[in-house]
């Protein structure tokens, strides 16, 4: 198994034991250090729509020729590369279609001209919706249809495999609370992205929940800055944990509602309040998660705080909120997960032996 991408993510899989090779055309291309309202644009030329992709796929082939390719679904360049090859491919769909990427919607919106001039220089039709360009490929969604507001739209090559989290080991950390602290724990765990600022929601829920009797609240702030934050005698600040090593013990978690946290909440049967960014997933899965009972959505940019500590207090002493949470779990649990997803990946490949 290897791993192509940016020198960014080089560290991360070869750290892990996996090989890595950059894609050096587009790699080059992309501007990692624009400004922040350059940040999406310079995603899209760079990454998503990069027409570098074209020339950098046909070197990987040559270079390590491959049984089987599994790309990320935001990758349109790579995925075209795959359109105009013989090597099985599968896409890698890391939440709910329904909601990363809805058809006809902001973020298509945004890149769906790039994507259609780079499929152009790889002399392929346009496409009217980014699924389009998935839909030559079996897709591995790593969901469960409840969380997709379009499940019943997506086409049958669209497999909800479910929640796949990487295994961790453990922190080490331990939490200032007793043992036998009965205040209810409250995880806020923010982005781990760069493109939004945290800062504000980490503030806002601290201030929400600064009740020393009420609960303890711990803010996994990942790339926020926190400097100079304010923080409550009854909270703590980690820049990360392990979300298995916290959420068996929570009682609501907060979050900017990304599909990680949320489905990482849900396994656990957590209850949420969402706070979420403007983009992405994010208002999508925080709507699906009120819609299903097992949370309340708020808007993440305007919430004030005591907005954000009735919305925990409701869905903390609510049971009907953690009843809901725990069926969602119930149908993460079920759902074939990476043994699966992995077991589909075999077959795509033999399916290269047998000249499919």
């Amino acid at each position: 198994m290897r791993f192509a991408g940016y020198t960014g993510q080089r560290q991360h899989f070869e750290s892990r034991g996996f090989a890595f090779t950059v894609l050096e055309r587009a790699n080059a291309a992309y501007r990692v250090d624009e400004p922040p309202e350059r940040v999406m644009a310079a995603l899209v030329e760079g990454v998503w729509a990069s027409p570098e992709h074209l020339a950098d796929v046909a070197d990987l082939s040559a270079d390590q020729p491959y049984d089987a390719l599994v790309v990320d679904c935001t990758m349109f360049g790579v995925l075209a590369a795959a359109e105009n090859a013989t090597t099985p491919t599968a896409v890698l769909v890391h939440s709910a279609p329904g909601a990363i990427l809805p058809p006809h919607g902001w973020g298509e919106s945004m890149m769906l001209g790039a994507v259609n001039q780079m499929r152009q220089t790889a002399g392929l039709p346009d496409v009217d919706t980014g699924w389009a360009t998935w839909t030559p490929f079996p897709v591995l969604a790593t969901s469960i249809r409840d969380l997709d507001p379009l499940a019943a739209q997506a086409p049958a090559s669209f497999g909800y495999v479910g929640p796949v989290s990487e295994r961790t080991r453990p922190s080490g950390d331990a939490l200032p609370w007793q043992p036998g602290d009965r205040r209810p724990l409250v995880v806020a765990s923010f982005s781990t992205g760069y493109a939004w600022d945290q800062r504000s929601r980490i503030e806002r829920t601290l201030h929400a929940l600064a009740d020393g009797d009420g609960y303890r609240v711990l803010a996994l702030t990942a790339m926020a800055d926190t400097a100079g934050l304010d923080v409550p005698p009854n909270a703590a600040l980690r820049t990360y944990l392990p979300h298995t090593e916290v959420l068996p013990e929570a009682a609501v978690v907060v979050t900017h509602a990304g599909h990680g946290t949320v489905t990482a909440a849900l396994a656990h049967g957590v209850p949420l309040v969402c706070l979420p960014n403007p983009a992405a997933d994010q208002p999508a899965l925080a709507a699906r998660v009120a819609a299903l009972g097992a949370g309340i959505a708020l808007d993440g940019e305007t919430a004030t705080a005591d907005e954000i500590g009735a919305a925990v207090h409701t869905v903390g002493t609510d049971p009907s909120y953690r009843a809901a949470a725990e069926k969602l779990a119930a149908a993460i649990a079920g759902a074939p997960g990476a043994a699966g997803a992995a077991d589909t990946l075999e077959h795509l490949a033999a399916t290269r032996d047998r000249g499919d």
